[in-house]
């Protein structure tokens, strides 16, 4: 591997992909797209309708990503509902997510100024047992999220429903990089650093690479977003894992160059 020409396996969904390596370019660094998540629309189901038909009787709508609200915006289309019109208590979890929904035309009223994750909304005053017993909740998410924030918020008295209005799954056709290429020539690649920002894409990424590379992407540096990333990583036999303040691109890329210094 030439160490003087390292090269960044950036493995997030397409357009999150693009515009990260874009970020680390800028810091004169080459960066390779291998998404190993695949985000896809869902059609109307009858527990979307049920939700968007009772949108309006809802005390606090939350969107867990950016995609959720990407995705949440295009569902609502469907039902001529505009983003500025809904006058129900909107919150945001993460900078990029409140970013998203801003632009797309979401009145958010809600967002934690530090943290980045369920945990930084729970603890605002708003999601509190006494403010939040007997409201009604609506979290916009993906198909099969973390159960961790309707959880709490169950615990605390809320009433909680999904509006689950994405997909994620594992690529079926490599857009850039070819997963076949990467498992027979690993090394060949000078692959650094991987980045992962969740544990779907550091589990699709183990399964996407076979022998004899799969010894090699083990063996290489290994940055991820949460402590549940590295665990998981553990588990998997990677061995070089560092841990990011979050999944923002600002922290991915701080986790990147220290790892590359």
């Amino acid at each position: 591997m030439n160490v003087e020409n390292p090269i960044v396996l950036v493995t997030r969904p397409v357009e999150q992909g693009l515009a990260f390596i874009k970020r680390i370019k800028e810091k004169g660094i080459n960066a390779k797209a291998f998404p190993c998540i695949e985000i896809q629309a869902v059609d109307l189901n009858e527990s979307l309708t049920g939700v968007l038909n009772s949108l309006r009787e809802y005390d606090l709508i939350i969107f867990i990503s950016a995609n959720a609200v990407q995705h949440g915006a295009r569902v609502l289309a469907q039902y001529d509902l505009k983003p500025a019109s809904i006058t129900t208590k909107i919150a945001t979890i993460g900078k990029a997510t409140l970013d998203a929904a801003v632009q797309i035309g979401f009145d958010v009223t809600i967002s934690p100024d530090n943290g980045f994750n369920s945990e930084a909304l729970l603890a605002l005053g708003i999601c509190q047992q006494k403010h939040i017993k007997d409201k009604r909740c609506l979290i916009f998410r993906g198909v099969g999220g973390l159960e961790t924030l309707a959880t709490e918020l169950k615990k605390r008295g809320a009433q909680v429903d999904y509006a689950e209005v994405y997909q994620r799954s594992k690529p079926e056709h490599d857009l850039y990089l070819s997963r076949f290429e990467l498992s027979r020539d690993w090394l060949q690649f000078n692959i650094s650093v991987i980045t992962a920002t969740s544990n779907e894409s550091i589990q699709n990424l183990y399964d996407m690479i076979v022998a004899p590379g799969k010894k090699d992407m083990l063996e290489t540096k290994l940055v991820v977003a949460s402590r549940r990333g590295v665990e998981l990583a553990q588990s998997l036999g990677f061995i070089s894992i560092q841990c990011a303040q979050s999944a923002m691109n600002q922290h991915m890329l701080q986790a990147l160059e220290i790892e590359l210094n």
